[in-house]
Formats: structure tokens, C-alpha cells, sequence
């Protein structure tokens, strides 16, 4: 991420690009009555291109119609992209070629267009993406190719990430970066292997504090049982989609999320 924020300064305007002006107001009034953000919103790519370059500094995400009448094949997301904009994209039809469109896209998530009790779940994602920002991963892999893929996919939620080759490097990083609050972590590496340094990460931080997800090769079905029993919150067989990361990644910071809130009701009411 080019720029760094603090929680009180970060956009908060929700940019909605929808051609059908019926679709776009139920789409904001939704994200304004259920969410802690604002909207606006462009029924055109023209629209959209004007507010991207006039009122860029506004925009966190963007929720965008994959198919518009002057942006036919997901222009739209490109320029949101271009822009440094995440984008969440909405389409009426699904298949797996849409679906690696989405994928090749980078896009943070897509939705299905239908009714309200179905844009639950684009609310709880743009919710989410909004805290990932705030949010440092330490990924630990002996595979640059691994920690590349690892990275893109982090930053494509918008997390802050950090690297590290092996278990006694990442132990150096959290000493460097106390604000580190997930990591992620191979378990064959030299120097030290994945389940020792969740060992370690666990001797001095608690689980509802600090998050491990632990990740190995396919056939590894003992690998994942021994994370868990060292202390790891989750377990990710590799090769995986992109779409699995996401969600057990998310999943895992959304628990860290509440941890941190029954335990701030426990201090306030003790």
C-alpha cells in the first residue's frame, strides 16, 4: 500500500459503480445503514473515471457492475485498480471463466447481484477489508516463490506484510514488530521448522492475541494435526485457492477481532 493511514483519518466513501440507478441506491442505502461508511455513487466508467481522478483521496473500495453499457467486459475494475482502489465486483451470472476473470483481476471479493438479505455478506466484506489495512501479517516460508504468492495475495486484502525465511528470522521480526498480529507459516524450513516456532510464538502469545495459521504441501493430513496441537489457530493445504486463503485468513482476524472485544467489555466491566 502506497499510503498509510491511522483508523480515525482513513477514506471511508464507498464508490458504487452501477449503470441501473434502481440497483446503485439500494446498494448504498444498505451500505450506509449497515456499515460505518459513506457512498457515492456512478451509473457510468465516464462517472467513474471523473470521481476516481477528482476524489480519489475519499475512496477506500470499490463496488463495481462487472458488465456496464459503455464498460462491457469489467473496464471498470481496471481503472479502480489503476487508481489504487480495492475493488468488489457484482455480477448477475457466474461461471468459471467469470471466475478467473475475478482471480486475474485481483479483485477482493465478488457477490452475486440479488436481493437485500443477500448483500449481508458484501457488507461484512467491506468491513473487512477496511480493518485488514490496519492490520500486519508475518508470512514464513524458506520459498521466495511461496512468499511472493503469499504477499500478493495478503496485499490484494490490503494487509501491511512482513517476511521472514525461517522460524528463527520470524521470532527476530516479532521482536522488531510487536504490532504483528497473524502469521502465516510453512513447516518445512531450515533452522527452524513451522511447529517450533509456533511453540515459540505460543510461549509468549496467547492465541486470541496473536494468530497462527499453519501451511504445508498436499498429503501432509498429520502436518495440519500437529500445527493445531502446537498452538496454530488454523491449517491451509498447499497448493490452495485464492479463494480459500482469503476466507481462512479473514476468518481468522474476524475471531482476533471479537477476542479483542469481549476481552476490552471484561476489562471495562471488571
Amino acid at each position: 500500500m502506497s499510503e498509510t493511514y491511522t483508523m480515525a483519518d482513513a477514506p471511508r466513501t464507498v464508490l458504487i459503480i452501477e449503470d441501473s440507478h434502481v440497483q446503485s441506491k439500494i446498494i448504498s442505502k444498505q451500505i450506509t445503514a449497515l456499515t460505518q461508511f459513506e457512498t457515492v455513487i456512478a451509473n457510468t466508467m465516464e462517472e467513474a473515471r471523473h470521481l476516481l481522478e477528482t476524489a480519489r483521496e475519499h475512496l477506500f473500495i470499490a463496488v463495481i457492475d462487472l458488465n456496464l453499457p459503455d464498460a462491457p467486459d469489467g473496464e471498470a475494475v481496471d481503472l479502480c485498480l489503476e487508481h489504487g482502489v480495492p475493488s468488489v465486483v457484482l455480477t448477475a451470472t457466474f461461471n468459471e471463466n467469470i471466475r478467473k476473470r475475478f482471480l486475474e483481476r485481483n479483485v477482493s471479493d465478488y457477490f452475486f447481484k440479488g436481493t437485500i438479505q443477500d448483500m449481508d455478506p458484501l457488507m461484512y466484506s467491506l468491513e473487512r477489508v477496511f480493518k485488514n489495512q490496519f492490520a500486519t501479517v508475518l508470512i514464513v516460508d524458506d520459498s521466495r516463490m511461496a512468499l511472493a504468492h503469499m504477499r500478493h495475495l495478503l496485499e490484494v486484502q490490503r494487509f501491511q506484510v512482513l517476511e521472514a525465511e525461517d522460524g528463527v528470522q520470524a521470532l527476530s521480526v516479532l521482536e522488531q514488530h510487536p504490532e504483528v498480529s497473524l502469521i502465516i507459516t510453512d513447516y518445512n524450513m531450515p533452522e527452524m521448522d513451522g511447529f517450533e516456532l509456533v511453540r515459540n510464538v505460543r510461549s509468549r502469545h496467547k492465541a486470541h492475541r496473536m494468530a497462527v495459521i499453519g501451511v504445508s504441501a498436499a498429503g501432509s493430513g498429520a502436518l495440519s494435526a500437529q500445527f493445531l496441537k502446537n498452538g496454530a489457530n488454523d491449517f491451509i493445504t498447499k497448493p490452495f485457492e485464492a479463494e480459500e486463503f482469503y476466507w481462512r485468513v479473514n476468518q481468522t482476524m474476524e475471531m482476533l477481532d471479537i477476542m479483542a472485544s469481549l476481552s476490552a467489555c471484561q476489562e471495562a466491566a471488571g
